[in-house]
């Protein structure tokens, strides 16, 4: 059972407070380049299919990423740019053709290194293997298209905010997961394209499925009304996703502070008497991304007392475990916790944690201490 702590006093004389003062590592700045997430999406498509992009006709999307691929080879400069970000080998490789002149050349040549190299290693290929040619699919009733935004300049200062935040380090471009991933108002890069996402419709069950309607904005000036789905799919096989800027919400952050979280307040906005009947009852609680998608799905979930919840406060938390800076409020607010039994919606009992009974004053007081003496450490 974890150590309680009954005043601020026994928090700085343990253990705990060397933990939450410990600063943590700087996260690397990241800058986005055009030339290397283009680069990066030959690299996916390789990792996912097992060979390099082709000139197919038919498939206008891997003809471009060959094309590419191509150009960049033919290019000392561009390789050298780029061969850091190179994990598989595609810059090392050299594509050697022979020169055909005559019959004879080709004779002599043989098929194999006229059609590539591919086919020497390989001994099951044949004229008869048709696993390279695209299947025949049964197109859907509706196919999401991109067309040209009337109202673009109204997103225009977005793009280019978020590029700089980009360039200044105040977002991140990391991998995309999965379709939870998407939310609204929120920055994706899909095949070198930077695109905002910028409401996400109501969930609904579209072709035995539960999917969403979104309306996605390009940084070229298109728009597309695709579905969550199939966003989720084009991103995690070509796409990557920019984190928020977490805007500061406290004064005085120097450029060197590292942001580790946020701390924040909630209020239960249930209709159960057990819960509604208690005064200056709130949650206390840590999160790493933005305060609102962590509350998104209160009402589904045990820790909001399966109901709505509304923000009272948020604190942004610099240079400090934020975990452990939680920990230490709670520590110090144990004679506070809530100590009761709630009938869930589920029909089960559920014992509420990190909710308490304390006013706002006194829970600011408990927090100006840890950081005034975190401060004067």
């Amino acid at each position: 059972m974890a150590n309680r702590y009954h005043s601020i006093d026994e928090i700085m004389d343990s253990s705990l407070f060397t933990e939450i003062t410990k600063p943590p590592k700087k996260a690397p700045k990241f800058q986005y380049d055009v030339e290397v997430e283009k680069f990066l999406e030959i690299v996916d498509f390789v990792k996912v299919n097992g060979r390099e992009p082709q000139k197919i006709p038919t498939n206008l999307a891997e003809r471009s990423l060959a094309s590419r691929l191509i150009g960049i080879r033919k290019n000392p400069e561009r390789i050298e740019y780029l061969k850091q970000y190179d994990d598989i080998g595609l810059l090392e490789k050299e594509v050697m053709i022979p020169k055909i002149s005559s019959i004879e050349d080709i004779l002599n040549s043989g098929s194999s290194e006229l059609l590539g190299d591919n086919l020497i290693n390989d001994k099951t290929s044949s004229i008869f293997d048709t696993s390279s040619l695209q299947k025949v699919t049964t197109m859907p009733e509706y196919v999401a298209k991109r067309k040209k935004i009337k109202d673009f300049a109204k997103f225009e200062g977005l793009f280019k905010k978020c590029h700089r935040e980009l360039t200044e380090g105040k977002r991140k471009i990391v991998s995309f997961k999965n379709e939870q991933d998407i939310q609204p108002n929120s920055f994706y890069i899909l095949k070198g394209v930077l695109l905002y996402v910028e409401t996400v419709g109501e969930r609904q069950k579209i072709k035995g499925k539960i999917n969403a309607r979104l309306r996605c904005i390009f940084e070229n000036g298109t728009e597309s009304d695709m579905l969550l789905r199939s966003l989720s799919a084009e991103l995690y096989k070509h796409g990557r996703r920019v984190t928020d800027n977490e805007d500061t919400l406290l004064d005085n952050v120097r450029e060197d502070d590292v942001s580790t979280g946020y701390i924040y307040v909630l209020k239960s906005l249930s209709t159960d008497p057990q819960i509604s009947s208690i005064k200056n009852l709130y949650k206390i609680g840590f999160t790493t991304s933005l305060v609102e998608n962590r509350i998104r799905n209160a009402v589904n979930e045990a820790t909001y007392l399966y109901a709505a919840v509304e923000i009272v406060a948020t604190y942004q938390v610099f240079n400090m475990n934020s975990r452990k800076f939680e920990r230490a409020i709670h520590h110090a607010l144990a004679n506070n916790n809530l100590d009761v039994s709630i009938l869930g919606a589920n029909g089960k009992m559920l014992v509420p944690k990190e909710w308490f009974v304390v006013t706002l004053e006194e829970l600011q007081r408990v927090i100006d201490e840890i950081v005034m003496m975190v401060n004067l450490d």
